[in-house]
């Protein structure tokens, strides 16, 4: 046999080489995962936030042409202005994703846009990347109004573990629609407001939107109409770049959304305008199924609504559950009035983020 066709010794694995190629497989496939779904959040977050940037821009446009931003919800006026529609309804029509806007318009009512089947429908911007729950409920909304550091009576046998920011004061949900000043006061709170964000005047609602009300309270000026207050810019006066706009909520632990209307984020009156920040952002809410019964008006915090046992925690008590809360560790995303987005750490000063809240109080807190 020739040099030239002498057999070459066989080049292969071991066994034991096989295994450690391998286990250094697995490593590196270990240490990048963290990094890869790190990016992936960072993208989900910057997508969200470019959302919300979408609905402050939309609801400047409709301040700039009407000369307040949209009201918190519209239950009287007239249709697409009434009709119960919504803020977000509202703003729709002067951003980018109109198309859904004009097809409901021109139905010439929510009740009308249903019987046609043009809603529930969504639009990209209506929801966060980072939250999967329940993607093909087209009334859920990731983002909801700022009524700022309202009170917040609960319902029958819950606590409010926040009204002692309520100028001390704890109250039940009652005929009582603010509670009465304390003088002096016997905890450094945020002033008393109407509860619920319910004020159907500019006066008595102390954040960006009210949530609207069917009747005008008694404390309102003579001759207020019912319903969502109309706040006009010019009463920003501690600035647009530092008052909270328009935040994101989870819907799966926000009880106006388990709660949707027949129509879903359009419309409604009790729906997606009265985002609180007396509760601390991302406050724990027990996770129930999609398909327990819900009980309004009480906690109803048996073991399937409230598992944890922990009153503070339930959907049912909105004393808790209206804060803004988000899927993006530590925090939430927040437009501001000036069209700005932040991401906002859930461990902020709970009195700086009272202050951000709030549009007029003369305390002008910084968002960083």
């Amino acid at each position: 046999m020739s040099p030239s066709r002498r057999a070459l010794p066989r080049v292969a694995f071991t066994l034991v080489e096989l295994l450690v190629v391998i286990a250094i497989i697995g490593v590196l496939v270990a240490l990048l995962l963290p990094a890869v779904q790190g990016a992936r959040e960072s993208a989900r977050r910057m997508q969200c936030g470019n959302h919300l940037k979408q609905w402050a821009l939309g609801c400047l446009n409709f301040e700039n042409t009407r000369g307040h931003v949209p009201k918190g919800s519209y239950a009287t006026g007239t249709w697409p202005e009434g009709g119960q529609a919504s803020w977000m309804f509202v703003a729709l029509g002067y951003i980018e994703a109109g198309n859904l806007h004009s097809q409901v318009v021109g139905a010439g009512s929510l009740p009308n846009a249903v019987t046609r089947g043009i809603l529930p429908a969504t639009v990209k911007i209506i929801r966060c990347p980072s939250d999967l729950f329940e993607r093909g409920n087209y009334k859920h909304s990731n983002y909801i109004g700022s009524t700022g550091p309202n009170c917040n009576n609960p319902p029958s046998g819950c606590p409010a573990p926040f009204q002692l920011h309520c100028n001390g004061q704890v109250m039940t949900h009652s005929t009582n629609i603010a509670p009465p000043p304390l003088n002096p006061p016997t905890h450094p709170g945020y002033e008393p407001s109407v509860t619920h964000g319910s004020a159907s005047f500019e006066t008595g609602t102390r954040g960006m939107f009210g949530r609207g009300h069917n009747l005008a309270p008694a404390s309102a000026p003579p001759g207020n109409p019912p319903g969502s207050p109309l706040i006009r810019l010019s009463t920003v006066t501690d600035g647009t770049s530092n008052t909270l706009f328009i935040g994101e909520t989870l819907p799966e632990y926000f009880e106006p959304m388990r709660f949707a209307s027949t129509f879903g984020w359009p419309g409604g009156l009790n729906h997606i305008a009265q985002g609180q920040t007396i509760q601390p952002i991302n406050w724990k809410i027990d996770r129930i199924p999609v398909s327990t019964p819900l009980f309004i008006n009480n906690c109803g915090c048996d073991a399937n609504i409230n598992p944890s046992g922990d009153k503070a925690r339930c959907i049912m008590n909105w004393a808790v559950t209206w804060g803004f809360k988000s899927n993006h560790p530590n925090g939430a995303m927040f437009a501001l009035v000036d069209g700005s987005v932040h991401f906002v750490s859930q461990n902020i000063d709970h009195r700086a983020y009272q202050h951000l809240g709030c549009r007029d109080d003369g305390m002008s807190a910084s968002i960083q």
